[in-house]
């Protein structure tokens, strides 16, 4: 069981959230803000293990779907809950809390609803690092015909009318694509608790134990920020994370859009005077030097601020033009990754989007 229960913990459960966030996950502050209140209410956050549960336990993923740089976003505690409520009045059972992703934000989520609803967290996220489609956070069962997803999503200011409150049943894919619309409405960004798998499919096809992984990371994070060694506490979340670092780089320009219900854009680096390009969609999906790859999504690509020892989002990128950040990457072999992200097909939506090749640069990952 990990327990978190101290300020301190909630730091560094967030922080290193947000490194494997690469690029997306959330907000630091808003994880923090999350993971405080809870704390303030129940005293301590238990996560159960997978080793914890028994197989046939009903787990529900909860995860925040759309765009975090959107002007009109608006997502409060309340809306992570009403979403739970939402599968529940629809006759689903729940025996347990899955996290959709590890991030900042998407990592602690959860934690409200458990407080509040009296059902546990479970340390099987459905991907070991954070992504910016819902088929990579489901585990592969789209590829499970006789699956039906059943979502629900809240979010958006109601003093601006653009408060969203919808469940839906259909494929996994139809699914997907009606929250996305949905999150697009209230103002870029709702709650979601979809997806109800047992606990046996979610130990073989999730991520079990990445939240722990993840906190390991951010205890080092910490620890090197408590010591105002901000630079170093960059590069031991590499190394801990079992990662390499490109080097200290400068941001020369940066584009961001958002579409559809994503942050779209790319980053241009120099480092040492070599060239380096981000492109990203959410998250950072591709690094390049010059035109030879360096890192292609699964792979972890990770921005540092080296004046606070944090993690960068792309959703404030834009802010870094001009200054120095630290650039590396983890690539996937050492991270702990769901079926979500081990088929093809996941790729499509990011090729066409991104304008670039991704699949014929991680063809190993694939499950068929």
């Amino acid at each position: 069981m990990i327990v978190v229960k101290s300020i301190d913990d909630v730091k560094a459960f967030v922080y290193g959230g947000a490194f494997y966030g690469g690029g997306g996950g959330g907000w630091i502050s808003e994880g923090l803000e999350v993971a405080k209140t809870v704390l303030n209410i129940a005293g301590e956050v238990k996560i159960l293990e997978p080793h914890e549960i028994p197989d046939e336990y009903i787990l529900v993923t909860v995860s925040a779907v759309g765009a975090p740089a959107a002007k009109e976003r608006y997502l409060k505690p309340i809306h992570l809950v009403r979403a739970i409520q939402l599968l529940i009045s629809n006759n689903v059972k729940i025996h347990g809390l899955i996290p959709s992703e590890v991030g900042a934000y998407n990592g602690v989520n959860g934690w409200f609803q458990s407080a509040i609803l009296g059902i546990p967290v479970i340390d099987i996220p459905c991907n070991g690092r954070a992504h910016p489609t819902g088929i990579m956070g489901s585990m592969g069962l789209h590829r499970k015909k006789d699956y039906i997803s059943r979502q629900a999503a809240v979010g958006g200011n109601p003093e601006k009318g653009m408060y969203v409150e919808i469940y839906v049943s259909a494929s996994l894919e139809k699914a997907a694509h009606i929250i996305r619309k949905a999150a697009e409405e209230a103002g870029g960004v709702v709650a979601v608790a979809r997806n109800p798998v047992d606990a046996k499919y979610a130990k073989e096809y999730g991520a079990p134990n990445a939240l722990k992984k993840a906190f390991s990371v951010g205890k080092v994070i910490k620890k090197y920020i408590d010591e105002n060694a901000f630079k170093e506490a960059c590069y031991k979340a590499f190394e801990e994370a079992k990662g390499s670092i490109i080097g200290e780089c400068l941001i020369e320009k940066t584009e961001i859009e958002t579409s559809k219900g994503f942050d779209v854009g790319s980053i241009e680096i120099s480092c040492s005077g070599r060239k380096y390009l981000i492109k990203f969609l959410n998250e950072y999906i591709v690094l390049d030097k010059n035109s030879t790859r360096l890192a292609t999504f699964p792979d972890l690509i990770v921005l540092m601020n080296p004046e606070t020892g944090l993690p960068i989002t792309s959703a404030e990128i834009v802010e870094y033009k001009g200054k120095k950040v630290i650039l590396g990457f983890v690539p996937r072999e050492n991270l702990i990754l769901g079926a979500g992200v081990r088929y093809p097909e996941a790729y499509d939506p990011l090729e066409k989007v991104l304008g670039v090749k991704i699949k014929d640069y991680i063809k190993d990952l694939f499950l068929g």
